[in-house]
């Protein structure tokens, strides 16, 4: 992400235009490559070395804030080696006392000498003694790491960064998608769960029929972080970092109420801004603990098995629901499981509605504690008998045993 004095837009009346680069441009892709040399080059340099190198190929720009905008990209992809579990303070002061008291018992011709004199005292430091003893400062933290990325990519990378950087200050996202292909629309909505994102979404068109229906024209509408009233700074991340997984699309177009400096602007744009996904592999950004929920469940169940292909449901309201996952027991039997986070209020009570009119008969819902003493909504979830039957409670994400118990006594009732 781009800090809020590095993005680079012009202002149009109420609209908002971000000054996207050409990624094409010889000049550009110099400036990434000379960028991207220092980092790679830099395994084991220290930050204010690299600091000193990048400063110096920024300030030789005449767009300053492009090239810090630049800089700040590969910052990012940066991974700088820990430091030594010491409290380097007391160590520091031990130290010193330490060489305070050699100069007191001897004279030293040179400083190489006392040097030497202080090292054999205080073998114990080790290569604290050696010169480390100021490794704990940010300046002298060393590069151990850096993820790298060519030229061009860098480039795109920045103009997505320009658009993800003003999403951190959107109200409601509006976005539309037409004539989509259906595996790119799973995989899109596969990042809206994983991102765990607020959406409505609603299907103009289909294509098919039967169970080969499939939509076609969508319309979501994507809560910002400027619509919530909490935990809007880790919401916001979340909807930035989805914003990469929307350019896979072959069209699609979006539109955004941006809240900059007390004054609402319009932000609109599409595909023909040129903006490409770095998103690649999907299974790359998996989270851990579904990865351990996946593994546990095969090794602990035998009734049941996790679906691969979890299907498009449909609302009587016309609102699509793509469940987080779907299982299926020995006889065939399928059920849809959906979890509502701590930023899903609104949606749950939808659901909820929906529900006790048993528009889903093989939906099974999972709510986090986190939501529960919201609103009221402890008492709502106690009063339903739908979610009483068919809902439970899970922190963060849910537990194996907590899933194939409800699972169980669904099929036994």
């Amino acid at each position: 992400m781009l800090n809020k004095d590095l993005i680079r837009f012009r202002r149009m009346k109420d609209r908002l235009k971000p000054s996207f680069i050409d990624v094409g441009d010889w000049r550009m892709l110099k400036l990434a490559e000379q960028l991207l040399g220092v980092y790679k080059n830099g395994v084991g340099m220290t930050r204010a070395e690299i600091d000193e190198q990048t400063t110096m190929i920024v300030n030789g720009q005449r767009d300053l804030k492009l090239g810090k905008g630049l800089n700040k990209i590969c910052q990012d992809r940066t991974d700088f080696g820990k430091v030594q579990d010491l409290d380097y303070p007391a160590q520091r002061k031990e130290l010193f006392l330490a060489s305070a008291a050699v100069l007191k018992e001897s004279k030293f011709e040179d400083y190489h000498d006392f040097q030497m004199d202080v090292y054999k005292k205080t073998e114990k430091f080790g290569e604290f003694a050696q010169g480390e003893f100021y490794n704990d400062l940010p300046q002298n933290e060393t590069l151990a790491k850096f993820k790298e990325v060519n030229p061009r990519q860098l480039l795109e990378r920045y103009n997505s960064s320009l658009v993800q950087s003003l999403l951190l200050h959107a109200g409601e996202i509006h976005l539309e998608i037409p004539n989509a292909h259906p595996q790119k629309l799973r995989r899109l909505f596969k990042y809206l769960k994983f991102f765990r994102l607020l959406a409505n979404i609603k299907c103009t068109k289909f294509k098919g029929r039967g169970k080969n229906k499939e939509p076609s024209t969508i319309k979501m509408t994507i809560d910002g972080p400027a619509s919530l009233f909490e935990n809007t700074n880790k919401y916001g991340l979340q909807l930035a970092s989805f914003f990469p997984a929307i350019p896979d699309l072959e069209k699609w177009s979006l539109s955004s109420v941006i809240k900059l400096n007390n004054k609402n602007f319009v932000l609109k744009i599409d595909q023909k801004s040129g903006l490409v996904s770095h998103y690649r592999n999907f299974s790359s950004y998996v989270p851990e603990e579904i990865k351990i929920f996946h593994n546990q469940f095969k090794e602990k169940q035998e009734e049941w098995k996790i679906v691969g292909d979890t299907p498009f449901l449909h609302s009587e309201s016309g609102e699509m629901i793509f469940p987080d996952l779907s299982f299926e027991n020995k006889d065939g039997k399928v059920f849809y499981l959906e979890l509502f986070h701590r930023w899903h209020m609104a949606p749950l009570i939808r659901r909820l509605e929906e529900c006790e009119d048993s528009v889903f008969e093989n939906l099974v819902v999972g709510v986090d504690r986190g939501l529960i003493n919201k609103g009221g909504l402890a008492e709502t979830l106690e009063a339903s008998e739908w979610f009483q039957n068919r809902g439970f409670l899970f922190r963060d994400f849910p537990g194996v045993t907590t899933v194939s118990r409800k699972l169980q006594s669904i099929v036994k009732n």
